[in-house]
């Protein structure tokens, strides 16, 4: 067990930050939260000793826990065996399979779909959500630093018009598979109850599905061409059920 409170360290508008914060909040796992400016967060990553430089990232004990996926199964550990466990007793490679995909596929170009958009052509939604919870001074140093930082996220992430229409693409079909799991009218993803490969994947279409609960989207306002895209995916089964996982368990 941890000997001292862990500190997490996201950027709000991070969908793969929300799925671990979701983790600690529904395990109970008692922790720091500590919003994080772009650049920052890596310098921070690397004084604490990890291999790679991206949020979500947990530091307890001396060590540092990096990725969603890592991240929920370290509370995992720590909140043993109650009822609210995450790790179902059923299908467990599935379960990786799906949670695998959700992270490698959707999720990225999800956030693909949305940067190319926001960050290329309207930087002013999506500045607000970077200095989101920082400190004053850390704040007027990201509006400063602003321009470049979104110069450097476009060439790195690879942004532009034909990268969000293929981002675009993907997604479409990533939400028909997932459309495809809950044809059976299933309630969960993988048994009879509310899991992890369940929590991966309401968090990661959060950003599409917009539910109310959602500490961050629940007031997003999405870019023209994204926001008329999202609004005829709204009623897809898979958003739907992304929603309602939210509004069950978060």
């Amino acid at each position: 067990m941890t000997t001292n409170i862990p500190v997490l360290y996201v950027f709000a508008i991070s969908h793969y930050c929300e799925k671990a914060r979701w983790a600690l909040d529904y395990l109970g796992i008692d922790y720091e939260l500590h919003h994080v400016a772009p650049g920052e967060h890596a310098e921070i990553a690397k004084k604490l000793g990890g291999s790679n430089t991206s949020v979500p990232y947990v530091h307890v004990d001396g060590k540092i826990i990096q990725g969603s996926a890592n991240i929920i199964s370290w509370a995992q550990s720590q909140s043993g065996t109650g009822e609210k466990r995450l790790t179902p007793e059923v299908e467990l490679e599935l379960c990786t399979d799906i949670e695998k995909r959700i992270d490698d596929i959707a999720g990225v170009h999800i956030r693909r779909f949305y940067y190319s958009e926001a960050l290329v052509e309207h930087p002013g939604t999506v500045r607000p959500l970077f200095t989101r919870e920082l400190p004053f001074p850390k704040n007027i140093l990201i509006r400063f630093a602003f321009p470049k930082i979104r110069k450097i996220m476009i060439s790195r992430m690879d942004l532009g018009k034909a990268q969000g229409d293929e981002s675009k693409d993907i997604v479409a079909g990533e939400l028909e598979w997932i459309d495809g799991l809950l044809a059976d009218g299933r309630k969960y993803l993988i048994g009879e109850r509310f899991s992890r490969v369940d929590m991966a994947v309401a968090s990661l279409l959060s950003p599409l599905a917009l539910p109310p609960e959602h500490p961050v989207y629940n007031n997003l306002s999405h870019p023209p061409k994204l926001a008329q895209q999202v609004s005829k995916w709204s009623d897809r089964r898979s958003l739907q059920w992304a929603r309602d996982m939210y509004a069950e368990h978060r």
